[in-house]
């Protein structure tokens, strides 16, 4: 429980990799630059990347590294190959990687379920970035 409670308290008041705090990403993300945020990626290849670690999200791609800071060892997902299932809260159920306190973007690619678990307040960032819609 201390570590979920730690984890919320930490996703608020530690700066981005750019310089913004959390709550001030819309404004980064709008202006082209690469906002930050914990997060995980669970599903098929090339998709899983089913540690908790920071999802670096731009306008034009998202890539999940074991660093808040940008580096080489961020590794980019493909974009345009998923369809949006849902948006939603974790639930009970879910894969151990994804926080109580994270939202969940629920997508398919063919038959694979693919989920990405992240900071509150990110799921618009990352669906722009990997090109998800509801239509």
């Amino acid at each position: 429980m201390l570590d979920e409670i730690l984890g919320v308290v930490t996703a608020a008041l530690l700066p981005t990799g750019s310089g913004e705090r959390t709550q001030k990403h819309p404004e980064a993300f709008k202006d082209g630059r690469v906002v930050v945020f914990e997060g995980c990626v669970i599903g098929a290849r090339p998709y899983c990347r089913p540690e908790a670690a920071f999802l670096h999200v731009s306008l034009t791609a998202l890539a999940v590294s074991p660093v808040r800071e940008t580096s080489a060892l961020a590794r980019y997902l493909p974009r345009g190959g998923l369809e949006l299932v849902e948006v939603r809260r974790w639930r009970k159920g879910d894969p151990g990687p994804i926080r109580k306190h994270w939202d969940v973007i629920e997508c398919r690619d063919g038959e694979d379920v693919v989920l990405i678990g992240c900071d509150l307040g990110a799921t618009g960032s990352i669906r722009e970035a990997l090109q998800l819609d509801t239509a």
